[in-house]
């Protein structure tokens, strides 16, 4: 029998923003709303619909994609207003034979009051031989999502900060 070996892809972004604005942004894959770059529209199935809540240990967040499958997490652990932990407990999507997903963790780091470190870490299990040549085209794929992910965090607070100077300045 083959041994198993779980791997996983880690990217780290700074943003411009303290760690408690940060926090009220994070989310997953599945609840950005922007269209993904070619590269993940190639490689992952786009996510359709959410359903689920991811606030409280044990809440399940569940969502389909284009392809027809499913992927559902579970929150394991959470530290406040610095980690989110999670394991997958359903993945029907299309490469679920190759790469099997197994978790994950998303921690907010404050450098100072302005500026914070997020990571985004994925544990997955690899399943193309050979392993060597297949984990860089999965952690590319994998981190390019991360980075999707933590750019849009940055967006939405960019676009809250800008919405606030805008109401200010029409007073």
């Amino acid at each position: 029998m083959k041994e198993q070996t779980i791997s996983s892809a880690m990217t780290s972004m700074n943003i411009q923003a303290g760690k408690a604005d940060i926090w009220k942004k994070v989310g997953f894959y599945e609840h950005v709303n922007k269209q993904p770059s070619w590269l993940l529209r190639l490689s992952l199935p786009v996510p359709q619909q959410v359903e689920g809540q991811y606030s409280n240990v044990g809440d399940i967040c569940r969502c389909r994609y284009s392809d027809g499958g499913y992927l559902t997490k579970r929150i394991t652990r959470l530290v406040d207003q610095n980690r989110i932990e999670f394991e997958i407990i359903e993945q029907s999507i299309r490469f679920q034979d190759t790469v099997k997903l197994l978790g994950g963790y998303i921690e907010v780091e404050e450098v100072d009051e302005s500026r914070s470190i997020v990571n985004m870490v994925t544990y997955y299990e690899n399943r193309i031989s050979p392993t060597s040549i297949s984990s860089i085209f999965i952690d590319k794929v994998i981190k390019t999502m991360h980075q999707f992910v933590i750019e849009d965090m940055q967006q939405q607070l960019q676009d809250k900060f800008v919405g606030a100077s805008v109401a200010m300045g029409s007073n």
